[in-house]
């Protein structure tokens, strides 16, 4: 069916970022790669992240890797939470909670590395799902695996798991091999950050710090907007996640708001 409107707003979540990149290829929009966010989710005691979550319930840290100079950054940070199983269209991949009727003993949050891809590469979101595809293909969805193994160079193992300190919140994960899945540079940056998240908050870099993969996030390909976030096409707006504009809860519903007010302010004019 065919509707018509003055204005018109796409803003698709992340899951719609695929199809928003193939509507805005189809109206031969200008667009912009972002970087591909792909890593892991931590998950340790509390009490390790109690310096930091007592002050700032969800911190925002960024860390430029030694050996790549690639981003690192945490993302979505869960104060006594769990971790769980994200279904992207039959894609899973692992996420965080925190609810506010129960606690765990334990915090998650992502490890996300961005890598900003050049030209003639223009599938950025093809990359994070074929990453995401090969733990799906080792442990059937999510891999877990202790710190302290993959130092070691070795799968964790069921009965590894439960000698560790930190019990895991997401029961369903499969123990496994992440150096299996991950590029060497993403590990790499990944257990640098690890390494300076302790000198911030000791005991995250503990042989007992489990970590879960793939948490990617889906927001690679934006379109050139201007600041009101109109695309090219007169009156046709783009915002939140799933259009590359913002990367979090808070800053996708101020793009809305934004682009609520322009239009607001074109019909009274």
């Amino acid at each position: 069916e065919e509707y018509t409107a003055d204005f018109v707003v796409a803003v698709p979540g992340r899951e719609g970022a695929e199809w928003f990149a193939r509507e805005a290829q189809r109206l031969g929009l200008d667009m912009v790669m972002n970087p591909v966010d792909i890593g892991v989710r931590v998950e340790v005691p509390a009490v390790v992240m109690e310096p930091l979550t007592d002050v700032v319930y969800e911190s925002k840290l960024g860390y430029y890797s030694k050996s790549f100079d690639d981003k690192v950054r945490t993302f979505c940070m869960n104060p006594y939470g769990e971790v769980v199983i994200e279904n992207n269209s039959g894609l899973i991949t692992v996420n965080g909670h925190s609810y506010a009727d129960r606690k765990t003993e334990n915090t998650n949050f992502a490890l996300l590395v961005s890598k900003t891809f050049t030209h003639p590469f223009r599938e950025p979101i093809s990359y994070g799902k074929y990453i995401a595809t090969l733990a799906n293909m080792l442990g059937g969805g999510v891999l877990v695996q202790r710190l302290g193994d993959f130092l070691a160079g070795r799968r964790s193992t069921p009965e590894r798991i439960k000698r560790g300190l930190v019990e895991p919140t997401l029961k369903e994960a499969t123990p496994g091999d992440l150096s299996l899945v991950f590029p060497y540079r993403h590990m790499v940056s990944i257990l640098e950050m690890l390494q300076a998240m302790d000198k911030l908050v000791p005991g995250v870099y503990s042989h007992h710090t489990l970590l879960y993969g793939v948490e990617v996030k889906f927001y690679s390909a934006r379109p050139a907007l201007s600041s009101s976030l109109e695309t090219q096409i007169k009156n046709l707006f783009a915002a939140g996640d799933g259009a590359g504009v913002t990367r979090g809860l808070a800053q996708a519903s101020v793009s809305g708001i934004m682009v609520a007010r322009e239009i607001l302010e074109r019909k009274l004019n």
